[in-house]
Protein backbone atom coordinates (compact mmCIF):
# COMPACT_ATOMS: atom_id res chain seq x y z
CA UNK A 1 0.00 0.00 0.00
CA UNK A 2 1.10 3.54 -0.72
CA UNK A 3 0.37 7.06 0.44
CA UNK A 4 -0.32 8.12 -3.12
CA UNK A 5 -3.38 10.20 -3.91
CA UNK A 6 -5.05 9.20 -7.16
CA UNK A 7 -7.62 11.14 -9.14
CA UNK A 8 -9.78 10.59 -12.20
CA UNK A 9 -8.74 12.87 -15.06
CA UNK A 10 -11.23 13.10 -17.90
CA UNK A 11 -10.10 14.24 -21.35
CA UNK A 12 -12.25 15.50 -24.21
CA UNK A 13 -11.26 16.74 -27.67
CA UNK A 14 -7.59 16.31 -26.80
CA UNK A 15 -7.56 18.40 -23.61
CA UNK A 16 -8.15 17.72 -19.93
CA UNK A 17 -11.54 18.78 -18.53
CA UNK A 18 -11.54 21.50 -15.90
CA UNK A 19 -12.45 18.85 -13.33
CA UNK A 20 -9.15 17.09 -14.08
CA UNK A 21 -7.17 20.28 -13.42
CA UNK A 22 -9.09 20.95 -10.20
CA UNK A 23 -8.54 17.43 -8.89
CA UNK A 24 -4.85 17.56 -9.85
CA UNK A 25 -4.50 20.55 -7.54
CA UNK A 26 -6.56 18.85 -4.84
CA UNK A 27 -4.54 15.65 -5.06
CA UNK A 28 -1.34 17.66 -4.75
CA UNK A 29 -2.65 19.29 -1.57
CA UNK A 30 -3.61 15.94 -0.05
CA UNK A 31 -0.29 14.36 -1.10
CA UNK A 32 1.56 17.06 0.83
CA UNK A 33 -0.48 16.02 3.89
CA UNK A 34 -0.05 12.27 3.38
CA UNK A 35 3.64 12.40 2.49
CA UNK A 36 2.93 10.69 -0.82
CA UNK A 37 2.72 11.62 -4.46
CA UNK A 38 -0.09 12.06 -6.96
CA UNK A 39 -1.19 9.86 -9.83
CA UNK A 40 -3.80 10.66 -12.47
CA UNK A 41 -6.02 7.96 -13.95
CA UNK A 42 -6.54 9.62 -17.33
CA UNK A 43 -9.14 8.59 -19.88
CA UNK A 44 -10.75 9.95 -23.02
CA UNK A 45 -9.46 11.50 -26.28
CA UNK A 46 -6.03 13.00 -25.62
CA UNK A 47 -5.32 11.13 -22.39
CA UNK A 48 -2.41 9.23 -23.94
CA UNK A 49 -0.55 12.54 -23.74
CA UNK A 50 -1.37 13.19 -20.09
CA UNK A 51 2.16 14.40 -19.31
CA UNK A 52 0.79 17.95 -19.28
CA UNK A 53 -1.03 17.22 -16.03
CA UNK A 54 2.35 17.55 -14.36
CA UNK A 55 2.05 21.32 -14.63
CA UNK A 56 -1.14 21.13 -12.58
CA UNK A 57 0.10 18.91 -9.77
CA UNK A 58 0.23 15.32 -11.06
CA UNK A 59 3.42 13.38 -10.37
CA UNK A 60 2.59 10.65 -12.84
CA UNK A 61 -0.33 9.46 -14.95
CA UNK A 62 -1.79 6.12 -15.98
CA UNK A 63 -3.53 6.22 -19.36
CA UNK A 64 -6.67 4.09 -19.19
CA UNK A 65 -7.59 4.59 -22.85
CA UNK A 66 -8.04 7.43 -25.31
CA UNK A 67 -11.11 6.30 -27.23
CA UNK A 68 -14.16 8.58 -27.39
CA UNK A 69 -16.51 6.31 -25.47
CA UNK A 70 -18.56 6.68 -22.26
CA UNK A 71 -16.52 6.66 -19.06
CA UNK A 72 -17.95 3.34 -17.91
CA UNK A 73 -16.02 1.58 -20.69
CA UNK A 74 -12.78 2.44 -18.85
CA UNK A 75 -13.90 0.66 -15.66
CA UNK A 76 -11.89 -2.53 -16.22
CA UNK A 77 -8.68 -0.56 -16.83
CA UNK A 78 -9.38 1.66 -13.82
CA UNK A 79 -9.88 -1.38 -11.59
CA UNK A 80 -6.55 -2.84 -12.72
CA UNK A 81 -4.77 0.47 -12.11
CA UNK A 82 -6.25 0.93 -8.63
CA UNK A 83 -5.31 -2.62 -7.66
CA UNK A 84 -1.73 -2.02 -8.74
CA UNK A 85 -1.34 1.41 -7.12
CA UNK A 86 -3.37 0.83 -3.93
CA UNK A 87 -3.56 4.57 -3.21
CA UNK A 88 -4.73 6.05 0.05
CA UNK A 89 -7.50 8.02 -1.65
CA UNK A 90 -9.08 8.37 -5.06
CA UNK A 91 -10.66 11.70 -5.96
CA UNK A 92 -13.47 11.60 -8.50
CA UNK A 93 -15.31 14.59 -10.00
CA UNK A 94 -19.02 14.91 -9.20
CA UNK A 95 -19.83 14.98 -12.91
CA UNK A 96 -21.87 12.43 -14.89
CA UNK A 97 -18.75 10.61 -16.17
CA UNK A 98 -16.97 10.89 -12.85
CA UNK A 99 -19.95 9.46 -10.97
CA UNK A 100 -20.26 6.54 -13.39
CA UNK A 101 -16.62 5.54 -13.20
CA UNK A 102 -16.39 6.05 -9.44
CA UNK A 103 -19.52 3.96 -8.88
CA UNK A 104 -18.06 1.13 -10.95
CA UNK A 105 -14.87 1.17 -8.89
CA UNK A 106 -16.78 1.22 -5.61
CA UNK A 107 -19.02 -1.65 -6.67
CA UNK A 108 -16.37 -3.86 -8.27
CA UNK A 109 -13.76 -3.42 -5.53
CA UNK A 110 -16.03 -2.94 -2.50
CA UNK A 111 -14.48 0.42 -1.65
CA UNK A 112 -15.74 3.00 0.87
CA UNK A 113 -17.27 6.05 -0.81
CA UNK A 114 -17.97 9.59 0.34
CA UNK A 115 -19.65 12.57 -1.24
CA UNK A 116 -20.34 14.72 -2.92
CA UNK A 117 -18.07 16.64 -0.57
CA UNK A 118 -17.14 20.27 -0.23
CA UNK A 119 -13.80 19.64 1.53
CA UNK A 120 -11.37 16.78 2.01
CA UNK A 121 -8.10 16.44 3.92
CA UNK A 122 -5.64 13.89 5.29
CA UNK A 123 -5.22 13.79 9.07
CA UNK A 124 -3.29 11.16 11.04
CA UNK A 125 -3.06 9.05 7.90
CA UNK A 126 -6.85 9.05 7.45
CA UNK A 127 -8.99 10.52 4.69
CA UNK A 128 -11.54 12.91 6.19
CA UNK A 129 -14.24 14.57 4.12
CA UNK A 130 -16.87 17.22 4.84
CA UNK A 131 -20.38 16.81 3.50
CA UNK A 132 -23.66 18.69 3.97
CA UNK A 133 -26.37 16.49 5.48
CA UNK A 134 -29.90 16.81 6.86
CA UNK A 135 -30.92 19.07 3.96
CA UNK A 136 -27.89 21.28 4.39
CA UNK A 137 -28.42 22.11 8.06
CA UNK A 138 -25.48 20.03 9.32
CA UNK A 139 -21.94 19.49 8.05
CA UNK A 140 -20.60 16.03 8.85
CA UNK A 141 -16.98 14.89 8.85
CA UNK A 142 -16.57 11.29 7.71
CA UNK A 143 -13.69 8.84 7.38
CA UNK A 144 -13.32 5.14 6.52
CA UNK A 145 -13.33 2.58 9.33
CA UNK A 146 -9.91 1.27 10.29
CA UNK A 147 -10.17 -2.00 8.38
CA UNK A 148 -11.80 -0.55 5.25
CA UNK A 149 -10.23 -1.48 1.90
CA UNK A 150 -8.23 1.16 0.04
CA UNK A 151 -8.62 3.59 -1.52
CA UNK A 152 -11.38 5.72 -0.08
CA UNK A 153 -13.30 7.08 -3.09
CA UNK A 154 -14.24 10.72 -2.61
CA UNK A 155 -16.70 12.38 -4.97
CA UNK A 156 -15.66 16.05 -5.13
CA UNK A 157 -17.90 18.98 -6.02
CA UNK A 158 -16.79 21.30 -8.83
CA UNK A 159 -14.75 24.34 -7.71
CA UNK A 160 -13.76 22.68 -4.43
CA UNK A 161 -10.14 23.05 -5.56
CA UNK A 162 -8.57 25.77 -7.70
CA UNK A 163 -6.35 24.64 -10.58
CA UNK A 164 -2.67 25.46 -10.25
CA UNK A 165 -1.67 28.28 -12.60
CA UNK A 166 1.75 28.69 -14.12
CA UNK A 167 2.99 25.29 -13.03
CA UNK A 168 5.89 23.57 -14.75
CA UNK A 169 7.06 20.04 -15.24
CA UNK A 170 5.70 16.94 -16.88
CA UNK A 171 4.11 13.83 -15.43
CA UNK A 172 5.46 10.46 -16.41
CA UNK A 173 2.85 8.49 -18.35
CA UNK A 174 2.38 4.73 -18.38
CA UNK A 175 -0.28 2.47 -19.84
CA UNK A 176 -2.82 0.82 -17.58
CA UNK A 177 -1.91 -2.71 -16.50
CA UNK A 178 -3.71 -5.56 -18.23
CA UNK A 179 -7.25 -5.91 -16.93
CA UNK A 180 -8.72 -9.22 -15.83
CA UNK A 181 -11.94 -10.59 -17.32
CA UNK A 182 -14.91 -9.26 -15.41
CA UNK A 183 -18.28 -7.52 -15.65
CA UNK A 184 -16.83 -4.66 -17.70
CA UNK A 185 -14.03 -6.53 -19.42
CA UNK A 186 -15.93 -7.00 -22.66
CA UNK A 187 -18.50 -4.23 -22.36
CA UNK A 188 -19.58 -2.57 -25.58
CA UNK A 189 -21.65 0.54 -26.17
CA UNK A 190 -24.86 -0.45 -27.96
CA UNK A 191 -26.38 3.02 -28.19
CA UNK A 192 -25.32 6.51 -27.12
CA UNK A 193 -27.25 9.76 -26.81
CA UNK A 194 -24.90 12.68 -25.99
CA UNK A 195 -26.45 15.36 -23.81
CA UNK A 196 -26.77 18.93 -24.95
CA UNK A 197 -23.76 21.05 -24.04
CA UNK A 198 -25.79 23.04 -21.49
CA UNK A 199 -26.79 19.84 -19.71
CA UNK A 200 -23.38 18.21 -19.88
CA UNK A 201 -21.56 21.25 -18.48
CA UNK A 202 -23.96 22.23 -15.69
CA UNK A 203 -21.92 20.79 -12.82
CA UNK A 204 -18.67 22.31 -14.09
CA UNK A 205 -20.03 25.75 -14.98
CA UNK A 206 -18.70 28.70 -13.00
CA UNK A 207 -21.92 30.64 -13.67
CA UNK A 208 -25.44 29.19 -13.42
CA UNK A 209 -28.73 30.95 -14.14
CA UNK A 210 -31.53 28.89 -12.65
CA UNK A 211 -35.29 29.18 -12.99
CA UNK A 212 -38.08 28.01 -10.73
CA UNK A 213 -41.86 28.01 -10.54
CA UNK A 214 -41.90 31.77 -11.07
CA UNK A 215 -40.61 31.35 -14.64
CA UNK A 216 -44.09 30.13 -15.50
CA UNK A 217 -43.48 28.04 -18.62
CA UNK A 218 -40.91 26.50 -20.93
CA UNK A 219 -40.96 29.70 -22.98
CA UNK A 220 -40.22 31.62 -19.79
CA UNK A 221 -36.73 30.11 -19.78
CA UNK A 222 -35.83 32.01 -22.96
CA UNK A 223 -34.59 35.17 -21.16
CA UNK A 224 -32.68 32.96 -18.71
CA UNK A 225 -30.93 31.27 -21.61
CA UNK A 226 -30.03 34.70 -22.99
CA UNK A 227 -28.59 35.82 -19.65
CA UNK A 228 -26.62 32.59 -19.26
CA UNK A 229 -25.18 33.01 -22.75
CA UNK A 230 -24.15 36.61 -21.99
CA UNK A 231 -22.43 35.46 -18.80
CA UNK A 232 -20.82 32.43 -20.43
CA UNK A 233 -22.70 30.13 -18.07
CA UNK A 234 -25.28 27.35 -18.00
CA UNK A 235 -28.98 27.14 -17.22
CA UNK A 236 -30.34 25.17 -14.28
CA UNK A 237 -33.74 24.72 -12.66
CA UNK A 238 -35.59 23.87 -9.50
CA UNK A 239 -37.54 20.64 -9.14
CA UNK A 240 -40.82 22.51 -9.66
CA UNK A 241 -39.70 23.64 -13.12
CA UNK A 242 -38.46 20.16 -14.02
CA UNK A 243 -41.62 18.47 -12.72
CA UNK A 244 -43.68 20.85 -14.85
CA UNK A 245 -41.82 19.64 -17.93
CA UNK A 246 -40.37 23.06 -18.75
CA UNK A 247 -36.78 21.76 -18.73
CA UNK A 248 -35.19 18.27 -18.71
CA UNK A 249 -34.52 16.69 -15.33
CA UNK A 250 -30.79 16.77 -16.10
CA UNK A 251 -30.95 20.49 -15.28
CA UNK A 252 -32.56 20.02 -11.88
CA UNK A 253 -30.55 21.34 -8.94
CA UNK A 254 -31.34 20.35 -5.38
CA UNK A 255 -31.72 17.49 -2.95
CA UNK A 256 -33.03 15.10 -5.63
CA UNK A 257 -31.06 16.71 -8.46
CA UNK A 258 -27.52 17.91 -8.98
CA UNK A 259 -25.24 19.59 -6.47
CA UNK A 260 -23.36 22.55 -7.92
CA UNK A 261 -20.77 25.02 -6.70
CA UNK A 262 -20.49 27.90 -9.19
CA UNK A 263 -18.78 31.21 -8.63
CA UNK A 264 -22.11 32.92 -9.39
CA UNK A 265 -25.61 31.50 -9.00
CA UNK A 266 -28.52 33.56 -10.32
CA UNK A 267 -31.87 32.25 -9.06
CA UNK A 268 -34.87 33.55 -10.98
CA UNK A 269 -38.35 32.90 -9.66
CA UNK A 270 -37.02 30.34 -7.18
CA UNK A 271 -38.42 30.41 -3.65
CA UNK A 272 -35.29 28.87 -2.13
CA UNK A 273 -36.82 26.01 -0.16
CA UNK A 274 -34.33 23.85 1.72
CA UNK A 275 -34.64 21.06 -0.86
CA UNK A 276 -33.27 23.40 -3.53
CA UNK A 277 -30.83 25.16 -1.26
CA UNK A 278 -28.95 21.94 -0.49
CA UNK A 279 -27.98 21.72 -4.15
CA UNK A 280 -26.49 25.20 -4.51
CA UNK A 281 -25.69 26.55 -1.06
CA UNK A 282 -21.94 26.35 -1.60
CA UNK A 283 -22.06 28.82 -4.51
CA UNK A 284 -19.60 31.63 -3.90
CA UNK A 285 -22.10 34.36 -4.78
CA UNK A 286 -25.89 34.14 -4.96
CA UNK A 287 -28.09 36.64 -6.79
CA UNK A 288 -31.84 36.10 -6.39
CA UNK A 289 -34.65 37.72 -8.37
CA UNK A 290 -38.17 37.17 -7.03
CA UNK A 291 -41.47 39.01 -6.79
CA UNK A 292 -42.00 37.80 -3.24
CA UNK A 293 -40.01 39.88 -0.74
CA UNK A 294 -40.46 37.09 1.83
CA UNK A 295 -39.08 34.29 -0.37
CA UNK A 296 -36.68 32.09 1.68
CA UNK A 297 -33.93 32.58 -0.90
CA UNK A 298 -33.64 36.19 0.27
CA UNK A 299 -32.36 34.97 3.63
CA UNK A 300 -29.11 33.62 2.20
CA UNK A 301 -28.69 35.47 -1.11
CA UNK A 302 -25.78 37.91 -1.34
CA UNK A 303 -28.01 40.19 -3.41
CA UNK A 304 -31.81 39.92 -3.38
CA UNK A 305 -33.68 41.84 -6.07
CA UNK A 306 -37.44 42.09 -5.51
CA UNK A 307 -39.24 42.47 -8.83
CA UNK A 308 -40.49 40.88 -12.04
CA UNK A 309 -37.79 38.64 -13.52
CA UNK A 310 -39.19 39.21 -17.03
CA UNK A 311 -38.43 42.91 -16.64
CA UNK A 312 -35.16 42.62 -14.76
CA UNK A 313 -33.42 39.74 -16.57
CA UNK A 314 -33.60 41.21 -20.11
CA UNK A 315 -32.28 44.55 -18.84
CA UNK A 316 -29.48 42.79 -16.97
CA UNK A 317 -28.58 40.83 -20.11
CA UNK A 318 -28.56 43.99 -22.24
CA UNK A 319 -26.29 45.78 -19.77
CA UNK A 320 -23.85 42.88 -19.62
CA UNK A 321 -23.66 42.75 -23.39
CA UNK A 322 -23.17 46.52 -23.56
CA UNK A 323 -20.25 46.36 -21.14
CA UNK A 324 -18.74 43.44 -23.03
CA UNK A 325 -19.23 45.21 -26.32
CA UNK A 326 -21.23 42.35 -27.81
Amino acid sequence: MSNEIAFLAEYAAGSPARSALELAAGAAQLASQSGGTTVALAYGPGSADAAGLGAFGAGRAVALGDQATPAITFAAAAVAAVREIEPLALLAPATPNGRDLAAALVGLLGLPAFGPVRAVRIEDGQVRSEQATLQGTVVTVSQPVDDAPRPAVVLVLPSTFTPIEGGAGAATVSAAPASEPGPFGSATVVESHPAEAAVANLEESSVIVAGGRGVGSADGFAPLNELAAALGGAVGASRAAADAGWVPYQLQIGQTGKVVKPALYVGCGISGAIQHRVGMQTAENVLAINKDPDAPIGEFADLFVVGDLFTIVPKLTAEIRRRKGT
